[in-house]
């Protein structure tokens, strides 16, 4: 069954945070892809994963269809799609198609503060409880 692990933000800016969370998992040489639906967004973590931190640098790649399997431990993908079999997803904005989520074995998003975040933990709450009845 995917584990899904919600983080608290203390803003509602998360690209940090995403990125720091990415960084844990390649050192932990884990295959990564990272949900970035907005095209700006997507632009901006490509960015910062190559120079959030001087002499830090995670390898990835801003994915396309035309592209097909890839090696990059670290996928950002704007389309339901796992180009270098991660077994961790990891949302960068907004929630993810929910039939895909569960091809993963883990996943991690980051919960605002305020409105927008009690709707988005109560997404995953009953995200999680429908697919407790469905590995039950």
């Amino acid at each position: 069954m995917t584990r899904v692990m919600t983080h608290a933000l203390p803003s509602p800016k998360r690209a940090g945070l995403v990125v720091r969370e990415v960084e844990r998992l390649y050192a932990e040489g884990r295959k990564t892809v990272v949900w970035v639906a907005d095209d700006r967004l997507r632009t901006v973590l490509d960015e910062y994963l190559w120079t959030y931190e001087r002499l830090a640098f995670i390898p990835h790649v801003v994915w396309t269809e035309e592209m097909g399997e890839v090696k990059d431990p670290v996928v950002l993908v704007a389309r339901e799609a796992n180009p270098n079999g991660a077994e961790a997803l990891v949302v960068a904005d907004e929630l993810p198609p929910e039939g895909w989520v569960g091809t993963f074995d883990e996943v991690h998003d980051f919960i605002p503060p305020g409105d927008e975040g009690v709707e988005r933990e109560a997404w995953w709450t009953r995200w999680r409880e429908a697919h407790k009845e469905k590995s039950e």
